[in-house]
C-alpha cells in the first residue's frame, strides 16, 4: 500500500482519523462519505512519507508487540486482555452520573486528572452545534467542556484528528475512545516519541461496534424527522439504560428508548444493521490497549439499576492510579469484582469479538475480501451455530446498506426488530 487512500479502497479503514492528526504535511482531512469518516487525500500535498499507513489501526494491529510494550506480557486471559484489577462502579456526582450512558466513570475521570494537573486537555468528542448530527473531535481544556461530550454517540466518531493539535502543543494529554481510535493512537505513539510523552491517559469504552450515520437517519425516519428539524440530538443519558433524545429546532422533543421496552432501538442496532464491515474484523471489544476501561455494568443485580453503573478494568498503573485517586477523593465509588464478572457483563459482545471471530474471518477471506494484520492466535470455535451467528448478521449488514431495504425496514415496527434481535440473542446462548 502506497497510502492511506488504499486502506479505505480495500475497506479496511476504521475512520478512526489518526492519519489525519499524524500527517506531517495535513494532507489528509475526515469527510462524511457513505456514512462513515473517511480519510481524503490531497495528493498535492502528500509527500509519501508513509507515516499515516504506519500509524493505521485498519490494516493492522500488532497485539503481541503491543501488548509487551504496554504491559511486559501476553494476555493471561484471552477475552479481557492484561489488567490489573476490576470494578463495579459509579461517580458520586449525582449530575454526572445521571446524564451519562452508565455511571459517569470516564468524565469524572478526566475531571479529576484536569483538576490536579495530571492533564492540561483531553481529546473528547460531541455533537456538533452546527451540525447536529455530525460529530467533532476536539481538546477539553475545563470541566464543562468534558461533561459537554459525555454519554455514548451512537454514529462515527474519529477523535484521533485531534491529535495534530496535540502534537503542536505543550502539555500531558488524555483520550476517551473506541478500540479502534486506542489501537491507532499506541500506534502513532510507537513512532512518534513526542507524542508518547504527551499521551498520559487513555480511556478506552468497551465497543462491540459502531453504527454508520444513516442509523441516525433511519432513526429519525422512523421519528417522522427529517435531519434538517434536528437542533439537537444525544444517544444515551438522562437516567440508564437511557434514551435517543431529539430537539427539534420548533422547540418540541421526540425520544425513543434505548433498551428494555418494545419500543426501543438498540435491538435493531445489535442485530448489526447500519454496522461498518470493518467492524466485522475487530478482536477487541473490552479495549485492551487502554489504561483504563469502561462499559456497561449489564448484570443481573443491576436490571433494576436506572441511575448508572460501568464496568472499570484497570490495565495499566496510570490507568490503577486515576482510579485510587479518584476513590481518595470520594468523587467515585467502586467495588471490586473478578475477572469473570466482566466477562458476565460482556457476553454476548464477547461471543461476538472472540468466540466467533476466527469463524467470520475465514468466512470474509472466502470472498476474496482484505483482512487486517493482528498477530494475533485467535482460538474461536468453527461450527455451524457460530456461522449461522456470522451470516445472520451479515445479511443484516448488507440489507441495510441498501437504500431500497432500509426504505423498507423503516416500515417494520420496534417490536418486529425486537423480537428478531431475540433470534440472534438465542443463538449466543449456545
Amino acid at each position: 500500500m502506497d497510502n492511506i487512500g488504499e486502506v479505505v479502497k480495500a475497506g479496511l479503514c476504521t475512520g478512526c482519523g489518526t492519519c489525519a492528526g499524524v500527517c506531517p504535511a495535513s494532507a489528509i482531512g475526515m469527510q462524511v462519505s457513505n456514512g462513515l469518516f473517511l480519510p481524503q487525500i490531497d495528493l498535492a500535498k502528500c509527500t509519501s512519507c508513509g507515516l499515516c499507513l504506519e500509524c493505521c489501526s485498519g490494516c493492522s494491529v500488532d497485539f503481541e508487540k503491543l501488548n509487551l510494550w504496554l504491559f511486559g506480557k501476553k494476555p493471561e486471559d484471552e477475552l479481557l486482555g492484561n489488567y490489573l484489577q476490576c470494578y463495579v462502579g459509579h461517580s458520586n456526582n449525582d449530575g454526572i452520573r445521571f446524564g451519562s450512558s452508565s455511571g459517569g466513570i470516564a468524565t469524572q475521570l478526566l475531571i479529576l486528572a484536569l483538576e490536579n494537573g495530571i492533564i492540561d486537555g483531553a481529546i473528547v468528542a460531541r455533537m456538533r452545534k452546527d451540525r447536529p448530527l455530525e460529530t467533532e473531535a476536539f481538546i477539553a481544556r475545563t470541566s464543562e467542556e468534558i461533561i459537554s461530550a459525555s454519554k455514548s454517540k451512537y454514529c462515527p466518531v474519529a477523535p484521533n484528528e485531534a491529535l495534530e493539535r496535540v502534537l503542536r502543543e505543550k502539555g500531558k494529554f488524555a483520550i476517551v475512545g473506541l478500540p479502534c481510535h486506542i489501537h491507532g493512537i499506541r500506534k502513532a505513539e510507537d513512532k512518534i516519541s513526542s507524542l508518547r510523552d504527551k499521551m498520559v491517559l487513555h480511556i478506552g469504552l468497551m465497543c462491540s461496534h459502531t453504527v454508520s450515520f444513516c442509523g441516525t437517519e433511519f432513526l429519525l425516519g422512523k421519528l417522522g424527522v427529517s435531519s434538517d428539524q434536528v437542533a439537537e440530538i444525544s444517544y444515551r443519558g438522562k437516567g440508564w439504560p437511557g434514551r435517543l433524545h431529539v430537539k427539534l429546532k420548533d422547540g418540541s422533543d421526540q425520544s425513543i428508548p434505548y433498551v428494555g421496552k418494545w419500543r426501543s432501538y438498540w435491538p435493531i442496532f445489535s442485530c448489526s444493521f447500519f454496522t461498518p464491515f470493518r467492524c466485522f474484523m475487530c478482536p477487541d471489544e473490552t479495549n485492551e490497549l487502554a489504561d483504563i476501561s469502561l462499559g456497561d455494568a449489564w448484570l443481573a443485580e443491576f436490571k433494576r439499576e436506572r441511575i448508572g453503573e460501568s464496568i472499570i478494568v484497570t490495565r495499566t498503573k496510570s490507568g490503577q492510579d486515576i482510579a485510587d485517586l479518584a476513590c481518595r477523593s470520594k468523587l467515585v465509588s467502586l467495588r471490586s469484582v473478578t475477572g469473570r464478572k466482566v466477562r458476565q457483563s460482556q457476553t454476548e459482545p464477547l461471543k461476538f469479538k472472540k468466540e466467533d471471530l476466527s469463524n467470520r474471518l475465514v468466512m470474509i477471506q472466502s470472498t476474496k475480501t482484505k483482512i487486517p494484520e493482528f498477530n494475533l492466535v485467535l482460538k474461536s470455535r468453527h461450527s455451524i451455530l457460530t456461522s449461522s451467528r456470522n451470516l445472520f448478521l451479515f445479511f443484516n449488514q448488507r440489507v441495510s446498506e441498501k437504500e431500497t431495504f432500509r426504505r423498507l425496514l423503516g416500515g417494520i415496527p420496534y417490536s418486529v426488530f425486537r423480537l428478531y434481535n431475540g433470534i440472534y440473542r438465542l443463538l449466543c446462548v449456545f
